[in-house]
């Protein structure tokens, strides 16, 4: 360290009042020195007494010059902290408060400062995400995403009228044919030179003497041009599409569907608005994070904010539910919330059914001879933003996010399931994630096992926890503890292991649970938070960072276990008629029927038997989902996909990127010998629409509205498909003109004739193949890289710029006011003459 660094420890102990340093610093050099001080203080204005102190030390001991080489030096990584601070405003006291810590933990006031500053510029980078200010609200960002969706289909709009330029110059013969020269030979640029100009010597030309007998145009090589397509556009579309997308911070659509799928969500407002919430909201929480606003002694498990935003987005989720209804074939209407109440989005529902897998998983564990193991994985140290008993800043934590420390844990658990795979020791059990005060995650394990392999498994496990980082886990004395690896074994005596993990489920759903009698701070968690305080924490937690909170492993699928339990016994009639029509094998039928007897019984531990026992692999299990592709049941118009523009001349339902739709039916039955049969579960076809609003004097009925139409207009196209084009009128519709002329072209054939049928092959062009595509884009970046297409464009640069500045240099149009009109002189009009 040079003697200089070394003269700034002053900045501990100094002396100097900051408030006069700024005017001993302008005693200091000549007039010129001064001013160029100036800039950096100006440039700084909230760090500037700082800066000018550490000036005029230096400038003291070692002389003006080398004060000069410190501040240049010390000013140049330095960012002003309140323009940040204003840029964000909704986290603005958040920010000074933890660059003011950043800045007292510094060796240096100045080396705090150079830290904070440094945070600071990495809180604006990923504040940003684009052009948006993630710390905007949501109207603004719905806007954002509108922008960039709008953007997207501009680009490929412009394509298209390159495109078509382009087709349109090649037909009318102003473009040149496209040449395809075999490569020359010759390993060096002189050997090329001279095999191209042999074969200019040895091929002919339009002014070389045709031969005897031989045609003129025989001398000339052919060659097909043929016409640019839309995937070209659609190619060159995606690209710049997917780059607008990794500019913004966000993972562009896999590449594993299709362009034309990649297109359509990368052109959706909802899906960039889908983005865009979930990026804010997680950069904005780990901002807060880093901030040190997350922990047990400010918002803990997760900020304020986040829980404002949260409780805002299960607002509009309800309003949208509630102003949306469902209605089935046998007349049934209930609203989406109300549907939402009787499944498992009711959080006592859930609860409900977590409590019952666990509890039976038990009593089938005893009846087999299992032990129950309770482990606790803990992430190392440098995911934790803050220490665990002071909740002051972990100087070991390097910027992880809760979502880091997940993936962390799956890996360590993904190694230690593969290694006890290998070694023939099986589990099954639960797995609940939940956050530590600081909103790092942390896995409990209720497992069972065989006796024999309880030991095996532990170390397994313990083995892997521990590997990273093993000198966090000795205390200052010396002993070994759980901070990151603890493991129990369930003793019946002591209680259940539905017991153990009552309060983490409660915990992470709505907070509500059967107090145990007896158990002082049974309503509390570990940090003294009412349980019903900390689930809404814990859940918004969960759905910023996508953490998925309960997981059971090696027990039969869940959903077999929800279809079967929808033939109750009111459904037994249909199931009767079912099996009447499609006539399974009574072993399979015999297999349902049980099985079915289990669910609508609620017991899972007899499910679990017939289902195989634990650990059966799901190829083995008797009953598995069943699911078809959705068929459509619109009208013609429907053919088209108002994302993609493509039309669907098949029969199956896609979606709005037109992915085909799935739709679960009910479960296929197999009896031991492999013969399989399917059940239908889904017995009711929903439809869901609009909200029907109260009439006029509080009585339900349709939307009512002018003209003899009930049906109200929708925002999307009504035109019928070209195959359906005829003559007829709409039903209720009592203007056959005005009809079609709104809603189908009008018609000149006779009411007996109707129209031809295009084919579909004319509506949708045949898609090119990958070398016919790759082929065109070579062409299009050739042509517009050429000097032509350059000139083009220059020259329509130059154009509207000039309409620019001639709109500047029109003066604005004043209206002139109202003047009053002259007078009339005496004798206008009534015939008489003017006086003179």
């Amino acid at each position: 360290m040079s003697a200089i660094e070394t003269s700034c420890t002053f900045e501990t102990s100094c002396t100097l009042e900051t408030s006069c340093a700024l005017e001993t610093a302008r005693t200091f050099g000549t007039p010129e020195c001064r001013q160029w001080r100036q800039g950096f203080f100006e440039r700084l204005p909230t760090l500037a007494e700082a800066l000018a102190a550490g000036f005029v030390d230096v400038a003291r001991r070692h002389g003006n010059a080398a004060g000069n080489r410190w501040l240049a030096r010390r000013a140049a990584g330095l960012i002003e902290p309140e323009r940040v601070c204003r840029r964000f405003p909704t986290l603005a006291a958040d920010l000074r408060r933890a660059f003011a810590e950043l800045r007292r933990q510094g060796e240096t006031p100045l080396d705090g400062i150079a830290a904070g500053c440094a945070w600071l510029e990495t809180v604006e980078t990923r504040l940003i995400l684009g052009a948006f200010n993630a710390s905007h609200d949501d109207d603004a960002l719905i806007d954002y995403a509108r922008a960039q969706a709008r953007g997207v289909e501009d680009v490929r709009h412009q394509l298209v009228g390159n495109i078509a330029g382009h087709n349109r110059r090649q037909r009318l013969g102003l473009l040149p044919p496209p040449r395809r020269l075999s490569p020359l030979p010759g390993a060096t640029l002189s050997a090329q030179a001279r095999a191209r100009a042999a074969r200019i010597a040895r091929g002919p030309n339009p002014l070389t003497p045709p031969r005897p007998g031989v045609p003129a145009l025989s001398l000339f090589t052919w060659q097909r041009a043929p016409l640019m397509t839309l995937a070209v556009a659609d190619t060159l579309a995606l690209e710049r599409a997917r780059a607008r997308a990794r500019r913004h911070g966000i993972a562009p659509p896999s590449l594993r569907l299709k362009p034309a799928s990649q297109l359509a969500r990368l052109s959706c407002e909802r899906w960039w608005r889908r983005q865009l919430r979930r990026l804010a909201g997680r950069r904005l929480e780990q901002v807060l994070r880093e901030a040190r606003r997350v922990h047990k002694r400010a918002g803990i498990y997760c900020s304020e904010l986040t829980l404002t935003r949260r409780r805002a987005q299960k607002v509009r989720n309800r309003a949208l539910l509630e102003t949306l209804e469902a209605i089935n074939q046998a007349g049934q209407t209930y609203t989406l919330a109300e549907l939402a109440e009787l499944g498992l989005a009711n959080p006592d529902h859930r609860r409900a059914e977590l409590m019952l897998r666990i509890r039976d998983t038990e009593v089938e564990a005893r009846r087999l001879g299992h032990v129950g193991l309770f482990f606790t994985l803990t992430a190392p140290s440098r995911f934790h933003p803050v220490l665990a008993a002071s909740a002051q800043r972990n100087p070991k934590y390097d910027g992880s996010t809760p979502r880091d420390a997940q993936q962390h844990l799956q890996a360590l658990w993904a190694r230690a399931r593969a290694a006890l795979a290998r070694e023939g020791r099986g589990l099954y059990g639960i797995r609940v994630v939940e956050p530590h005060h600081d909103g790092t995650p942390h896995w409990h394990l209720l497992v069972w096992a065989k006796p024999e392999h309880a030991a095996a498994v532990t170390e397994t496990l313990r083995g892997y926890a521990e590997a990273e980082s093993p000198e966090e886990l000795y205390d200052r004395g010396g002993q070994k503890t759980h901070a990151r690896f603890k493991a129990e074994t369930i003793d019946p005596a002591r209680g259940t292991a539905a017991g153990y993990v009552a309060k983490y489920i409660s915990k992470n759903l709505n907070g509500e649970q059967f107090t145990r009698a007896g158990v002082e701070g049974d309503h509390l968690d570990r940090y003294g938070q009412a349980l019903t305080d900390a689930a809404p924490r814990i859940e918004a937690w969960a759905a910023t960072w996508g953490i998925r909170q309960f997981q059971f492993l090696g027990l039969p699928s869940v959903t077999v276990w929800r279809e079967v339990r929808r033939l109750t016994e009111r459904q037994a009639d249909t199931l009767q008629q079912w099996e009447a029509a499609t006539r399974p094998r009574p072993s399979i039928a015999r297999v349902l029927h049980r099985v079915r007897a289990a669910a609508l019984a609620g017991q899972w531990d007899r499910y679990l038997r017939l289902m195989g026992g634990p650990n059966a692999p799901r190829k083995l299990q008797p009953i598995k989902p069943w699911s078809i592709p959705a068929f459509r049941r619109g009208q013609a118009g429907d053919d088209i996909s108002h994302a993609s523009g493509e039309i669907n001349p098949g029969l199956i339902e896609r979606g709005r990127y037109g992915d085909e739709i799935r739709v679960p039916k009910g479960l296929v039955v197999s009896d031991r010998r492999g013969h399989a049969a399917e059940y239908l579960t889904r017995l009711y076809r929903w439809e869901v629409r609009p909200r029907r609003r109260l009439a006029v004097g509080g009585v339900s009925g349709e939307f009512s509205g002018g003209g003899a139409a009930a049906d109200p207009w929708t925002c999307v196209t009504n035109c019928t498909d070209p195959a359906f084009y005829t003559n007829t009128t709409r039903p209720g519709c009592t203007d056959p003109a005005s009809y079609t002329t709104t809603t189908r072209p009008v018609s000149t054939a006779p009411a007996s004739q109707p129209l031809t049928t295009l084919p579909r092959h004319l509506l949708t062009p045949r898609a090119p193949t990958p070398d016919e595509l790759e082929a065109q884009l070579a062409r299009y970046r050739e042509w517009r890289s050429s000097e032509a297409a350059r000139a083009e464009v220059e020259n329509a640069d130059v154009e509207q710029r000039l309409i620019r500045a001639l709109a500047r240099r029109q003066p604005p149009h004043i209206p002139r006011p109202p003047t009053a009109a002259p007078p009339a002189r005496p004798g206008a009009g009534d015939g008489l003459p003017a006086p003179h």
